[in-house]
């Protein structure tokens, strides 16, 4: 005998899962768009290097 309780329930969650796959494929895509589009020179970066002090260093 078919389910149709269960039968919805999967259908429902094939839906879910096609909307969530939908909403990270237009995330990557903007994040693409942004690689794409980047203005070098404007972009600041900033590195933070830690580790030796003045005392650490051995004579």
């Amino acid at each position: 005998m078919i389910d149709r309780q269960a039968m919805e329930n999967d259908l429902n969650q094939a839906r879910m899962a096609r909307l969530e796959a939908e909403e990270a494929n237009c995330d990557v895509e903007e994040l693409i768009w942004e690689i794409q589009h980047v203005r070098l020179g404007r972009q600041r970066v900033v590195f933070s290097i830690s580790g030796f002090e003045q005392g650490d260093i051995a004579a």
